[in-house]
């Protein structure tokens, strides 16, 4: 399976890659150049600002704006206020054909090529075609001009151009495709580097030699978390969530990538510039140019990073909450580098005195509507707004980044038009989402409309049995829930809740503890939660739990979801039948192949975590354990698992207590296992006290810790 998806992978880039570079598409360099042919375009960039003898008005403004759009000189503009003069206007036309018969033949330019880029260029607008064709411009020049245009004078004749008006000309178009191929191998660097360091990490830990150094390797560089022990817990204030040392590694990477290469290989022009650029603001022209595309090319990125059907997750061992973490990420840095653009281009501007002109453009103002929707994004999606409420958060969050794609897509369109360079990354990023909303609505469709019994564990828990889904109790897989008659408002609505099958959830025992099993329950004497700093010597009582009538009649073509209520649609479950609920899923949580390789399996859980770590306990005849503790007031819910938990071969079950973590973790280190597998789900302050303690003991022992922690913590 693996084997097929890298093959389908590489067939799809393969297929993009060609597509960017087939002739007059793609990336400058790789497909197409901005000046091709340069003697064409040498040749009109001479005489683009010409006066010439038109009617009156129609030579306001000149070409003088053409060559400050952004990257394209001002024969590349979109629309020219001259271009109706320019194709009446025989002068202009003979000088223009005969500059360029006299110096593309030297440069081996073919003839089609020539004559293409008459049709497209020679008005300065696609849609005016000039009155002659190439060839016929050129049968009019009846015998070779002598004399020289200068600079400033009116072309009312067919004139010879100045070799060294044509040098410089040509000097400059040099100049600016090798800074435009520059860039675009910068950006190709950093997206393959994006989208492929998960890809080799991945590939590289199934090598033998590597696979015994990054065990070692764990416990230092990717377990623990940067600040403290805080990783799925808030830093405080609620200022976000610390990454671990893995992901840190892969965003400082990613940062320090797109620093350097946004900072690095710049040349100006050893000329007096000929859009009016001083030499400083020149370099900022071109610096905004570069980290402007970079932004356009990290969209896709960043919206594939967080996406539920990211092909990434398909390829590699890494886990959904890992490219959440680098979405925020490369989303930040996707809004510094619009940012770094518009700050930069804005002094360049000002630096020629255009400024005042381009302001009141479509494109600039289309430009400021993205790069503030990409500002206002980075705010937005601060934690304390998306605990706030989420679900206003997430309407938010789309609706701005459609506004984005948009701002985005009209800044390029009221620029230059097509230009078959910066649509593909807008259809990239929009092939991205509608692929991944495609294939959850598929999801949905193949799931059918489910019909779901509702059972009360307690005040704030229920039980969600849904009949018709023949689905395994796969390890490490969720799935997402509408409940759409419950919130008719909302009926987008959807929350992820663990998979259990039904079936799983039956024991072929009908005792839930016997003799001789290693269960221990205990509550405090004091009826504290767990949650609630419970010591250890704490005195605990001995109990029974009887076997949850329901269990015993399931339907074993079902799935069973665990949820407790919290504000939002989950608030509105009551106890009933045949509700009206759609699914989307399964999907991976976590890649439980590491852990299933590993000598003995430990599965820690808090409260209503049981639910992530059961399909393990269930499907698993491995050397496993359990752990789980939970509050007093969640003792229900031992109840209602006491079938499924009876199959258990060892367990240690806790209520109104916590569990010693790092104890139990150095306990299974002194028996002298190789390789323990840690699957852990729960609170957010479980997890991470979990990560921290096989941390400490990953660093001090020789056994070898697989950590895994599912938590639908994004």
């Amino acid at each position: 399976m693996r084997r097929l998806s890298l093959s389908s992978f590489a067939l799809l880039v393969s297929l993009f890659a060609r597509a960017l570079g087939s002739h007059g598409q793609g990336l400058i360099g790789y497909g197409q150049w901005w000046y091709d042919p340069k003697c064409c375009y040498s040749c009109r960039g001479i005489i683009s600002g010409a006066p010439l003898d038109c009617p009156a008005g129609s030579m306001d403004g000149m070409d003088m704006r053409m060559g400050m759009d952004m990257d394209m000189d001002m024969d590349m503009t979109m629309s020219s206020p001259t271009a109706p003069c320019i194709a009446e206007n025989a002068a202009f036309l003979t000088t223009l054909a005969y500059c360029i018969n006299s110096t593309c033949p030297g440069n081996h330019v073919p003839a089609w090529k020539i004559e293409r880029y008459w049709a497209d260029q020679a008005t300065g607008d696609s849609s005016i075609s000039p009155m002659w064709t190439y060839g016929a411009a050129l049968a009019n020049v009846t015998q070779a001009p002598t004399e020289v245009w200068e600079t400033g004078a009116v072309l009312n004749y067919t004139a010879l151009l100045s070799p060294s008006d044509y040098e410089y000309q040509n000097s400059f178009n040099n100049l600016f495709d090798w800074e435009e191929a520059v860039q675009s191998t910068y950006v190709i660097i950093i997206i393959t580097v994006g989208v492929g360091t998960p890809v080799l990490i991945s590939l590289l830990g199934h090598l033998p030699y590597i696979s015994s150094i990054f065990d070692k390797l764990k416990p230092y560089v990717v377990y623990p978390s940067t600040i403290g022990t805080y990783n799925l817990r808030p830093l405080p204030w609620l200022l976000g969530n610390a990454p671990t040392a893995g992901q840190a590694l892969y965003i400082g990477m990613f940062i320090a990538l797109n620093v350097v290469l946004g900072a690095v290989s710049y040349r100006g022009f050893d000329q007096p510039h000929p859009w009016g650029f001083t030499h400083s603001g020149e370099i900022m022209a071109y610096v905004g140019y570069r980290t402007g595309h970079i932004s356009f090319a990290l969209l896709p990125l960043t919206v594939l990073f967080s996406s539920r059907n990211n092909v990434l997750l398909w390829l590699t061992n890494w886990p959904y909450s890992t490219f959440i973490v680098l979405h925020r990420w490369v989303a930040r840095i996707c809004a510094l580098q619009a940012m770094t653009h518009s700050i930069t281009l804005l002094g360049a501007y000002i630096s020629s005195g255009t400024y005042s002109t381009e302001v009141h453009e479509q494109y600039w103002i289309w430009g400021i509507v993205a790069t503030l929707c990409l500002v206002v994004l980075l705010f937005q999606s601060m934690l304390w707004f998306r605990r706030a409420s989420y679900e206003i958060f997430l309407v938010l969050h789309i609706l701005l980044s459609v506004f984005v794609i948009a701002g985005c897509w009209y800044h390029v369109m009221y620029w230059h038009g097509f230009t078959g360079i910066y649509e593909y990354w807008i259809y990239a990023v929009s092939a991205v989402w509608f692929f991944d909303r495609l294939v959850r609505v598929l999801r949905v469709w193949k799931n059918g409309i489910c019909r779901a019994t509702v059972t009360e564990i307690n005040s704030d828990m229920v039980r969600v049995d849904i009949k018709g889904l023949e689905w395994t109790s796969a390890p490490g897989h969720h799935a997402f829930v509408y409940f759409p008659t419950l919130s008719p408002l909302r009926p987008w609505e959807n929350h992820p809740f663990s998979i259990l099958h039904t079936t799983a959830l039956r024991s072929k025992k009908h005792e839930f503890a016997s003799s001789n099993d290693t269960t221990r329950q205990r509550y405090s004497s004091d009826g504290k939660d767990i949650e609630e700093g419970i010591t250890k010597d704490s005195p605990t009582a001995d109990v029974k739990s009887p076997i949850s009538p329901h269990l015993v009649t399931m339907d074993t073509n079902s799935v069973t979801l665990y949820i407790k209520k919290h504000t939002g649609v989950t608030s509105f479950l009551q106890p009933r039948s045949n509700l009206p609920v759609l699914v989307d899923g399964p999907y991976r949580s976590n890649p439980t192949s590491d852990v299933l390789k590993s000598d003995r399996i430990l599965l820690i859980a808090g409260g209503i975590g049981i639910t992530g770590v059961l399909p393990l306990l269930t499907s698993s005849n491995r050397n496993t354990k359990l752990f789980w503790s939970l509050k007093t007031s969640s003792a229900p819910l031992l109840q209602d698992l006491s079938l499924a938990l009876d199959s258990a071969p060892e367990k240690d079950i806790l209520v109104g207590k916590r569990l010693d973590v790092e104890a139990l973790l150095e306990q299974e280190a002194r028996v002298g296992w190789h390789r323990v597998g840690v699957v852990v789900c729960g609170p957010q302050g479980l997890c991470d006290a979990v990560r921290a303690a096989v941390v400490r003991c990953g660093r001090k022992g020789k056994t070898v810790f697989e950590l895994e922690i599912d938590a639908f913590s994004w």
